[in-house]
Order: C-alpha cells, then structure tokens, then sequence
C-alpha cells in the first residue's frame, strides 16, 4: 500500500529555496521582455505540491542520475493518462538541500519516482508537463535545459501545456 506524505516543513524548504534563487538571479539577466526571467519564475508561477509517497517505486531499468528521461520513460510507458512526466525540485531523503530533479505524478497529485530507489524524496515542487512528444527521453530535463527552456521562459507556456495536478504553492 502507498502512504501519501505531506511534510509542510519540507515542501517550504524547497520553495523557499526555489524563491531565494528567483531573487539571487534577477538582474543578471537580460531578459526584461521575456515572461519568466528564469524557471525559477516559471516555478513560482506555475508550480504545485505534489504528494511524497513512503513506497520506493523504482523500476527495473532506471538509471542513478538520470532523472528526466527515466521518468519521462517511465510515464510513456506506464498506463496513458495514468502518470505524467513533472520537472521542478526535489528534497532527498536523507538531504536538506533541494536539488533538481523530475518524477512521475498521478492524477491524484501523489508523486511516483523511478530514480530515487533507495527511499522516495520528502518534498516535491514543480510542473506537470502535458503533452508526452515535450518529454525528455533522452535526459536533460525540460526546465534545466537551456534549448528546451529558452522557449517557454521567453514566450510563456501554451494554453494547456501543463496540468494542474498536485497542490497550489
């Protein structure tokens, strides 16, 4: 059975986290006509709390370290509408420094990580990204890769292009 977990503690950890970087970039960029300066606004704008669960969940065939395409994968692969690729930060298990991370999500916001086996993260914040031809199978995250990235910070998202699942910031 899977246990859902919400740690309030945890979930403001990382988004405190995410807006202490918001504020450290601004103005170093020049980006004054772009919608988000940076995914970090992106991430404020747009992103959820997504449930921690206390199960592993890693399938065979995830690779350590390579988050965005074993979760962009593991979503495909899974039943359609079922789980969804999700991109944002992450609070390891046994870390108290958020890190940038992807995972699978189900409707219900309740998070599915392929890649953490030795024990799920404690808190999730990011975006769910809709359409699976965007997802990066081959690695590199959506919102930490620049050329996938660049698009959506300077011209905004599609009407659609996320999901809201999971929880308002």
């Amino acid at each position: 059975m899977i246990t859902p977990v919400v740690d309030p503690l945890c979930e403001e950890t990382v988004v405190s986290y995410i807006r202490d970087l918001a504020r450290l970039s601004e103005g170093h960029y020049d980006t004054d006509d772009w919608v988000f300066p940076t995914h970090y606004h992106l991430l404020l704008s747009h992103g959820r709390r997504f449930t921690a669960t206390t199960q592993p969940t890693n399938p065979v065939g995830a690779e350590p370290k390579e988050c965005y395409s074993n979760a962009a994968r593991h979503a495909r692969d899974g039943l359609p509408g079922h789980l969804i690729y999700a991109e944002g930060y992450a609070l390891p298990h046994g870390g108290n420094v958020p890190v940038g991370h992807a995972w699978c999500v189900r409707p219900d916001g309740t998070v599915v990580d392929p890649t953490w086996a030795d024990a799920p993260g404690r808190a999730y914040i990011g975006v769910a990204f809709r359409e699976p031809q965007d997802w990066p199978y081959d690695g590199g995250g959506i919102l930490q890769d620049w050329q996938r990235a660049y698009p959506l910070l300077k011209g905004g998202l599609s009407e659609g292009a996320l999901l809201p699942y999971g929880r308002p910031l």
